[in-house]
């Protein structure tokens, strides 16, 4: 995975451009994701699949984050904060699934050197993922406006709405500031399907050896045990 976007600050920058990269075709991971030559069939059954790909990269990204809290160096506060967030990968998960989202891919995933033995390397990984989550959502309310479905537009806005809210508390826990930097958020992608490529060019869709981490059925009940934090469970 590039070095690059283990940088302490410009963390957007730094992934505009590396998403950029993914665009052009240029390759920074490993192997394909097998949507990444299908983007011209973005129907909302196509969609909400790759959506529930970066679910589950969520749910393994911040249930690993917790149980290597200590390592990270973040503070009880943090971890409740996260705790919330991944409750609310979880659920969306769940909704995805109902809503029709097959598996087309489901781990293992990968993570830059750093992220979750660093505070900053934690906290810039945060900030890029959360930021390809919140472009592709975007992507997801075109496309399914295109498509007639206001029932999966609704979906799609929810939850990139909360994915935008959980970039600013990465952003927080990696003392960006300010933490919220944006007046509007940026459109980066033309498709969902451009997400699954964005994604795999970032390396997270590529694991290694010693650099490999499953969604589990384990990770999404942990997940779910959270759920008392939140005050908002459904669409």
């Amino acid at each position: 995975m590039d070095n690059e976007i283990l940088e302490t600050s410009g963390s957007r920058r730094i992934f505009l451009k590396t998403a950029a990269l993914a665009g052009a075709g240029v390759a920074l991971g490993g192997a394909a994701f097998p949507l990444a030559a299908h983007a011209a069939t973005d129907d909302p059954p196509t969609i909400i699949s790759v959506a529930l790909v970066a679910e589950y990269l969520a749910v393994t990204f911040q249930t690993n984050a917790i149980a290597n809290a200590t390592a990270i160096g973040l503070t009880q506060a943090e971890v409740t904060t996260i705790q919330g967030v991944v409750a609310a990968e979880a659920i969306h998960v769940d909704y995805l699934k109902a809503y029709g989202a097959r598996d087309i891919y489901t781990g293992p995933f990968a993570f830059p050197a750093g992220t979750f033995t660093t505070r900053n390397g934690y906290a810039t990984t945060a900030v890029i993922l959360e930021t390809a989550f919140v472009t592709a959502y975007m992507a997801a309310v075109r496309e399914f406006a295109a498509d007639a479905r206001a029932d999966l537009a609704q979906l799609a806005y929810q939850i990139g709405a909360v994915e935008a809210e959980h970039r600013a508390l990465s952003r927080a826990v990696g003392n960006y500031l300010p933490y919220a930097d944006l007046a509007f958020e940026t459109n980066l992608i033309p498709n969902v399907a451009a997400a699954a490529t964005v994604l795999t060019n970032l390396g997270f869709l590529s694991p290694t050896a010693g650099n490999s981490y499953a969604y589990t059925a384990a990770n999404q009940n942990q997940a779910m045990s959270y759920i008392g934090l939140l005050t908002q469970t459904t669409p």
